[in-house]
């Protein structure tokens, strides 16, 4: 009500407060309108004749949305119900849209008469049938054959056929188990899902198939295989147990997934450290994870701390010493204790708030679903060749491990320097390899025509335009995959995707349920956009003993079982259709210009879809005047040179002004971190150039110059300054384009400033308006004894009268 006391403020003062940022396509200060009208039924009766009003059914929407609530009346005048209108700009919505806010509308108002007392933001939106679609959308149920499920199955199946089964006697094998049991020869495997069951299930498909494709090196699987045991029997007789952590200090290499094997195998957590790292880091980690052992090479055991006791993979006595072990398969009970999948797999560390990096603690749980759906959505067989080129220490190394391993493919290990680029073009290409997960960073930087054997690629890690869908997927198969590090490696994988396919992250993985919550823990409609969380058997223990970073992350989930939790992502994320979640991004990629919030991933795709640009990322520079611009780094398509005015031009085509980027930047190279993401921090500092200085011509091109000169308090203008590059915004054009039409005696709208905001565009376009304003001077009146009241003051005035005593009203 007390907001009714401002409803006279004049226009103009609106804008001097708010400073909104004017466009031609919007109302500059709101875009909805809710309007109640509770007056009476206008109308009028004259002898032989009634006069009623008539709505116009051809209306004009004046905002993007109006709703307009107003009482209805019978042919009597009683008051019959209420009405609600919905107007709408037609270009932005259509009427199925409209349709869906009407009937949420309507389930709105029937909620408050049912309760008053509800809360506003606990008012459900959803029909009963929507909520139990979306509350609790789970991925598919996967077959992994000697699950619990299935023996649960196979008993009740035996009861219900004979009931007079002694529960001694009840088959617990199917046919072909109990044939390939009671003839059994050689060693038995028992899958149960942790990660050293599937390393091994992998290796005895086929022992002398190649397992690893290393610097021109072909290893079996038996050799691996047999090289792992005998390391990890050596860790056993250092006390390597399950639940102690062993820290990994070797790039990517076979070294490396020898290690990996070989720390799975004892039941430990292995701890992957990028040796290069700076010590500091190596410390934190090493301390933070409690890891007293660890192994690495000669070539970085100088670089790493001392607080961990170092095994030299090429140490001739460690050498000496491995090679005096067996390699016969590591039985289960050599253990020092035994391996659940509730304990740690591994542990790794992922940059923290506090400038401190957390370590995500996660266990054998996840992997089982997550290898067998692997399988069957990815195709990948024995004669796959899988890409290994992701860092160590990002847990799409696992992925790729759990993509070859479990099915008996080759693991193709690009070398440690080898990121993108030619290098990784020529590897894909000499190696064969049939199936790849990379960053779109990195796919961005790979020529895609001589890559014939790739048949599937996976993309993740960061987000990525429509462009690269069109240059990989024509003739392999295209999939855009998501997944926090806290809910082992992979949550969602959308369908392949074609050219011109809307770019999804699709629906949850076997053993993942997702669930997209506004901020009062809600499930929101389809197409609103809510924060992803997840849950499910995959999910992390947790931060390593970091108990109120961990709490405040993984929490207690409504819709699951008493005690289950779901991990809040952060990830702003909106379903198109049941089961098909587009992700909308984080805060963390827009940036405010000129009062407007930008997503930059925008600017990027329209950036790449010009013929000369191979890549293009966007950032936001704050200048020392406190203003941001856009600069746009971009990397030119192979064979190519980037035009920077014709690349400008080309944005400002497809882009409002406040997107097209106030500098470009051509790179050579796209500057990756070691985990293959793009490195924003590496990125060059932009120069900004002005523009080469011309001085005015024309008396015309003199006082807009000057104008723009006093409004912006600028020393110098020339006819190519533009009045927004120079720090101009939307109130103050106002006042340029009044003194401007004050000098030139014309009338000069502010739209002109916008179209046309250099001087000599403006002074083009007002200079045949000079002296055609016909405006009545401002001449100065005698000032009366009782200066009168404006509109606005005569109903405060009056407002106060009926309530004296408040200070609203003064």
């Amino acid at each position: 009500v007390a907001a009714f006391g401002h409803a006279d403020v004049p226009f103009e003062r609106l804008v001097e407060v708010l400073n909104p940022e004017r466009s031609q396509a919007r109302h500059p200060l709101f875009q909805v309108a809710l309007s109640f009208q509770n007056f009476e039924r206008a109308g009028l009766e004259l002898p032989g004749l009634t006069v009623a009003p008539v709505e116009l059914d051809d209306v004009s929407a004046k905002f993007d949305l109006d709703v307009t609530v107003a009482e209805s009346f019978d042919v009597s005048g009683a008051p019959a119900g209420m009405s609600v209108v919905w107007t709408y700009a037609t270009d932005l919505f259509d009427e199925s849209t409209i349709t869906s806010f009407a009937e949420r509308f309507v389930r709105i108002v029937e909620s408050v008469v049912e309760d008053a007392s509800v809360p506003v933001g606990d008012i459900r939106l959803l029909t009963d049938a929507e909520f139990a679609a979306l509350a609790r959308v789970s991925g598919p149920t996967v077959d992994v054959e000697g699950t619990l499920p299935d023996l649960f199955v196979r008993i009740a199946d035996s009861v219900e056929a004979d009931v007079s089964v002694q529960s001694g006697d009840i088959d617990l094998l199917d046919d072909a188990e109990s044939t390939a049991l009671a003839h059994l020869s050689g060693p038995t495997i028992d899958v149960d899902g942790t990660l050293p069951d599937l390393f091994v299930a992998g290796a005895a498909l086929d022992p002398e198939a190649i397992a690893v494709r290393a610097d021109d090196r072909s290893i079996t699987y038996a050799e691996l295989d047999s090289e792992s045991t005998r390391l990890a029997r050596f860790l056993i007789g250092k006390g390597i147990a399950p639940e102690t952590f062993v820290a990994l200090a070797l790039p990517r290499s076979y070294d490396m997934i020898v290690a990996v094997w070989a720390v799975a195998k004892t039941g430990a957590a292995y701890v992957p450290v990028d040796p290069t790292y700076p010590t500091e880091r190596v410390e934190h980690m090493l301390s933070d994870s409690g890891a007293r052992t660890g192994i690495t090479t000669s070539e970085y055991s100088g670089g790493l701390p001392e607080t961990a006791e170092w095994i030299l993979l090429d140490d001739p006595e460690v050498s000496a010493h491995l090679a005096a072990i067996s390699g016969e398969r590591l039985d289960p009970g050599e253990r020092i204790a035994p391996l659940r999948p509730e304990n740690t797999a591994y542990l790794i560390y992922t940059s923290g708030s506090t400038g401190l990096p957390k370590g995500v603690s996660v266990t054998h749980g996840g992997f089982a679903n997550l290898a067998a759906e692997k399988r069957s959505r990815y195709g990948v067989g024995k004669d796959s060749r899988v890409l290994a080129v992701a860092s160590p220490s990002f847990d799409a190394s696992v992925l790729e491990l759990l993509l070859a391993t479990p099915n008996g493919a080759t693991l193709v290990i690009a070398p440690p320097s080898t990121y993108g680029g030619v290098e990784l073009m020529n590897l894909l290409r000499d190696e064969r390899v049939t199936h790849a997960f990379i960053t779109p960073a990195a796919l961005g930087s790979v020529d895609h025509h001589d890559t014939d054997d790739l048949r599937v690629v996976l993309v993740g890690g960061e987000s990525y335009t429509s462009e690269v869908v069109d240059r990989w997927a024509p003739g392999r198969r295209f999939f855009n995959v998501y997944g926090p590090t806290e809910t082992t490696i992979l949550a969602s994988s959308s369908s392949a995707l074609d050219p011109g396919d809307r770019l999804v992250i699709g629906g949850p993985l076997a053993g993942r349920e997702f669930q997209v919550l506004d901020s009062r823990l809600h499930p929101v409609p389809l197409g609103v956009t809510g924060e992803l969380y997840i849950s499910g058997a995959a999910l992390a223990r947790g931060y390593h003993a970091r108990p109120a970073l961990t709490s405040g992350r993984f929490v207690a989930n409504p819709f699951g079982i008493a005690g289950g939790r779901m991990y809040r992502t952060g990830d702003l994320v909106r379903w198109i259709r049941p089961g098909e979640l587009e992700y909308v991004g984080r805060s963390d990629f827009q940036v405010k210009v000129r009062g407007l919030r930008i997503e930059l991933g925008e600017i990027d795709a329209t950036l790449e879809s010009h013929e000369s640009v191979g890549f293009a990322v966007t950032t936001g520079h704050r200048l020392e005047s406190g203003a941001t611009v856009l600069v746009a780094y971009v990397q030119p398509a192979r064979g190519n040179v980037v035009d920077v005015d014709e690349l400008s031009d080309f944005v400002g085509t497809r882009l409002p002004s406040y997107m097209v980027p106030t500098t470009f930047v051509v790179i050579d190279e796209v500057p990756l971190t070691p985990v293959g993401k793009l490195d924003r921090r590496a990125l060059p500092e932009p120069v900004f150039e002005s523009a080469a200085f011309r001085p005015p011509r024309t008396p015309v091109e003199e006082v807009v110059a000057s104008v723009f000169a006093e409004v912006l308090g600028v020393e110098r203008v020339g006819l190519d300054d533009d009045f927004f590059a120079l720090g101009g915004n939307s109130l103050s054009a106002t006042q340029v384009v009044s003194r401007i039409g004050a000098a030139l005696d014309a009338a000069v709208p502010v739209r002109a400033l916008f179209e046309a905001s250099t001087v000599e565009d403006l002074a083009d376009r007002v200079a045949d308006q000079a002296g055609a304003g016909d405006r009545a001077p401002l001449v100065a009146q005698e000032r009366p004894d009782r200066v009168p009241l404006s509109f606005a003051q005569q109903r405060m005035w009056f407002l106060n009268r009926l309530d004296s005593a408040s200070v609203v009203n003064n």
